[in-house]
């Protein structure tokens, strides 16, 4: 299975392709070869051009990004909602199956504990997977990657089964305060998807 795997990022979006190479993109042009940082729409497009060239150079079956941080600043929140909405309209009108992943479950099925720090994903990610970088946008993207081929059944990393039951238990909020499971688990959202891939 093909999984192209995104963390999205209005200034520097990791990525994991398919076959686990990591790389961010960096919404700057260059004419005359001076570096100038695109801002707005012009930014949301480029990124968007870009991701939808990734899945189409390296024939993704399924885009797997990491879903929206409630914990984000105000400021950021509605940029990054902007951005989470152009990619997903724009893999839905090409017809491209894609899942979000809660940083939390990323978080959980890299470390063991849905609060980890960026630098623990890193460190993860160099132990488990053989990341050399030291991006956590790049790290994200990697675990992303990691945690829906295991979902699908073709695991590209050994994790301990607490950090597995981040895909396969049910989703988990608070509600009122309390703990409670809604939702689908990673697992049998992955296999929803790939049934109607087969089906189309």
């Amino acid at each position: 299975m093909n999984i192209l795997a995104l963390d999205l990022s209005l200034t520097s979006t990791g990525y994991a392709l398919p076959d686990g190479t990591p790389g961010t993109l960096k919404p700057r042009i260059r004419p005359d070869g001076r570096f100038i940082d695109l801002t707005g729409p012009a930014r949301l497009s480029w990124i968007r051009d870009e991701i939808l060239g990734l899945e189409h150079d390296n024939q993704a079956d399924l885009v797997a990004i990491e879903g929206y941080s409630f914990n984000s600043r105000a400021s950021q929140a509605h940029s990054l909602g902007e951005l989470g909405g152009v990619v997903r309209c724009a893999l839905h009108d090409a017809d491209i199956p894609w899942i979000a992943l809660a940083p939390t479950t990323v978080k959980k099925y890299a470390t063991g504990s849905g609060s980890a720090d960026k630098l623990d994903v890193i460190l993860a990610a160099r132990d488990r997977l053989g990341y050399r970088g030291k991006s956590n946008d790049e790290a994200d993207a990697l675990w992303i990657r990691a945690a829906v081929a295991d979902a699908a059944g073709h695991p590209v990393a050994t994790v301990p089964a607490t950090h597995r039951n981040a895909i396969t238990d049910k989703t988990l909020v608070k509600v009122g305060g309390k703990k409670k499971r809604i939702g689908p688990s990673v697992t049998a959202q992955v296999a929803t998807l790939l049934e109607v891939a087969d089906a189309a």
